[in-house]
């Protein structure tokens, strides 16, 4: 049998109401806290002064950021952290005095070089003055202690190669610490027990912001997961939280173009190990932006976030933002984007007309034997309805005509190439030509695909092949040619 309460319930609800609006009104609103405004637009115009101008190509290497390190003046302290496979020197930056750790690293993949060139500028940077500035830099210095690894993997990086001189991702690698330039970066935390980590990389160019796409991701960001179920601790939490206030800031540069990457847990990755470690950890992923090859726009756009988020962790400006606002970041998506989408292009084969959407994306190919130079090449990368996907550029061309280019039958020199005339070329069928010798990009002529000596490409309209296309009107008058991926407009 129940013994009767005292109250009943609803006299019991209204007398703990009470008491908690009691206790609120006795400790008087939650304070506000009042963070320091981050001069962006100051940041911002100073930044291009700073700029490292030595590196201008993705395809540096080791040798070339040397005589780099040795000009770094004082306030900064320079020295070799170990050693990768192949014995090259992986070097160590320091700067700053303050109690908090900070530890950024780039080129883990040794073909992902954009945020190593976007550290050498943010060196100059630190290292300037008398640029209305100074006051933002004592900042950092007083709050932060900044440890800089600028190219995890030379022997990748000589090759232009993803992996290491063992054939290991580096990015798989932070539990079995096979490789030396693992044990560096596990050092590195371990010794500095970092509170916070930078994971700098670059992605592939045709990742869309969200899918169905419609913009490319300039940039996408990633607090990692540390277990399988993705639990939200509060270092993760606080990693989320300064993503959230670099997404604020990269969405007025680039709106609608920053992603969040993935999320699922990787035991393996260095990622998700630092968090698991207690390191706040944030990925920082350099994707594609239209007419930038060589990532020089979104070099400087790392060197802003960086910039940005260093002030913030200093201040604790992140404690603005939520989980919430982090979660609201559209997922990024791999094959989301193009780069040249034709709508409702008409394709004559010996079954019939068809009328379908046709895709092209650009894959490089790294040139020996110095590996700086490369070649270029497009391909069709889908066929059929490709409403759901970017493009870098589309064209509905209304059920217009599309055959596929020939290969100009001579072999020709350079100079010879630049003086052919590309529009009668067309005419006859032609968009492609054979160079007599191996010629790096940029080729002699954007208007004709330029091939090796024993280059081809294919006459079928069909995924993966090196397909250039003539579009002819419903008048069957040739008005735009496809070469080498690139869209051209005929009479323009």
């Amino acid at each position: 049998m129940m013994t009767s309460s005292r109250f009943s319930r609803p006299a019991a609800v209204l007398l703990l109401w009470v008491l908690v609006i009691g206790c609120a009104e006795s400790q008087g609103p939650a304070p506000v806290t009042n963070y320091p405004d981050f001069p962006f637009a100051a940041v911002e115009t100073s930044v291009d002064r700073y700029r490292e101008e030595s590196l201008t190509t993705r395809r540096f290497k080791p040798a070339d950021l040397a005589p780099l390190y040795a000009a770094l003046g004082g306030g900064f302290g320079v020295d070799t952290a170990g050693t990768s496979v192949e014995g090259r020197a992986i070097h160590r930056v320091q700067w700053g005095s303050g109690p908090t750790e900070v530890l950024l690293w780039s080129q883990m993949h040794g073909d992902e070089p954009t945020a190593t060139a976007a550290l050498f500028d943010l060196f100059h940077w630190l290292a300037g003055r008398d640029d209305g500035l100074d006051s933002l830099r004592a900042t950092l210095r007083e709050s932060l202690h900044l440890t800089f690894i600028p190219m995890l993997n030379p022997d990748g990086a000589n090759r232009y190669e993803r992996r290491n001189a063992l054939g290991i991702d580096l990015n798989r690698d932070a539990l079995h610490l096979t490789s030396p330039e693992a044990r560096v970066l596990k050092g590195e935390r371990d010794r500095l027990q970092a509170d916070w980590g930078f994971n700098l990389h670059d992605q592939g160019i045709y990742y869309s912001a969200g899918f169905p796409g419609e913009k490319g991701c300039v940039i996408s960001i990633l607090a990692p997961a540390f277990d399988w179920e993705k639990s939200m601790s509060q270092k993760r939490t606080d990693a989320a939280q300064l993503i959230a206030l670099l997404n604020d800031r990269w969405q007025e540069a680039v709106p609608g173009q920053i992603g969040r990457y993935n999320d699922d847990f990787e035991p393996r990755a260095f990622g998700d190990n630092l968090q698991k470690w207690g390191t706040r950890t944030v990925l920082i992923e350099s994707g594609g932006y239209p007419g930038d090859p060589e990532k020089q726009e979104i070099r400087r756009l790392n060197v802003l976030g960086l910039i940005n988020g260093l002030h913030a962790i200093a201040t604790g400006r992140f404690e603005q933002y939520s989980v919430a606002d982090y979660l609201e970041i559209p997922e990024n998506e791999s094959n989301g984007m193009h780069a040249l989408i034709l709508e409702n292009a008409r394709v004559e084969r010996p079954e019939g007309s068809f009328v379908l959407d046709i895709g092209f994306r650009i894959a490089e190919r790294t040139l020996p034997p110095d590996n700086r130079r490369y070649t270029s090449s497009a391909y069709i990368s889908d066929l059929g309805d490709l409403s759901t996907f970017g493009a870098f550029e589309r064209v509905d061309l209304d059920s217009f005509r599309v055959v596929p280019g020939r290969v100009y039958p001579t072999a020709l020199g350079a100079n010879a190439i630049r003086d052919l005339d590309p529009t009668a070329l067309y005419r006859d069928g032609y968009t492609a030509v054979k160079a007599t010798t191996i010629l790096p990009d940029p080729p002699p002529t954007e208007v004709l695909r330029v091939l090796t000596p024993s280059g081809s490409i294919s006459r079928d309209i069909d995924v993966g092949n090196p397909a250039d296309l003539l579009i002819y009107d419903g008048a069957d008058r040739l008005v735009m040619a496809v070469i080498n991926g690139r869209l051209r407009r005929l009479g323009q």
